[in-house]
């Protein structure tokens, strides 16, 4: 991580930088790949006022406060990115769970009115984590779904789906 400390109208010293090093480890904990900081010191009058950039991967957080104080002020922006790293970071979180579940009610409704009666219910789906299908054999036996997508192993991580048939044996389709 690296931090760039500018101050206008005001010097910069070396306790300024440290509480506010010592405040981004806080912030660290939500944001995970932290590039670039940027903290702006400036006093006009009696006000003190902290800008901080954060640029994490591909989105930048940026706050600002004003009081009569540095430390305030500081403490100040930093409570602000810590709230908006939560919110992004509980947004990523909603995207990844969404992208990874299969569509939704929309499917349920439309598949709903079979002729037999039958109901589809839709179950989560993980990562497709590379095993061999051994591995996966295990996974039906052992766990609660009649079937696994993975990435076989052996077969240079085609996309593989291994299930339970009627009659307890598997059966195993690569997708190439």
């Amino acid at each position: 991580m690296n931090i760039e400390f500018t101050g206008r109208g005001t010097d910069v010293t070396d306790a300024l930088k440290q509480y506010t090093m010592d405040k981004m480890k806080k912030i660290s904990r939500f944001v995970d790949n932290i590039l670039d900081v940027s903290v702006t010191f400036s006093v006009e009058k009696h006000r003190h006022t902290a800008e901080i950039i954060v640029k994490a991967g591909g989105d930048k957080i940026v706050a600002k406060e004003t009081t009569n104080d540095m430390y305030n002020s500081i403490g100040g922006a930093l409570d602000k990115i810590e709230r908006q790293a939560k919110k992004l970071k509980t947004r990523i979180s909603r995207k990844r769970k969404d992208s990874l579940l299969p569509e939704g009610e929309e499917r349920i409704e439309e598949y709903s009115g079979l002729e037999n009666g039958t109901k589809i219910i839709p179950l989560s789906l993980t990562r497709f984590k590379p095993m061999t299908v051994q591995e996966a054999a295990l996974e039906i036996e052992n766990g609660p779904n009649p079937f696994v997508i993975f990435r076989n192993h052996e077969e240079g991580e085609a996309l593989t789906v291994l299930f339970r048939q009627d009659d307890n044996t598997m059966g195993i389709v690569s997708l190439q």
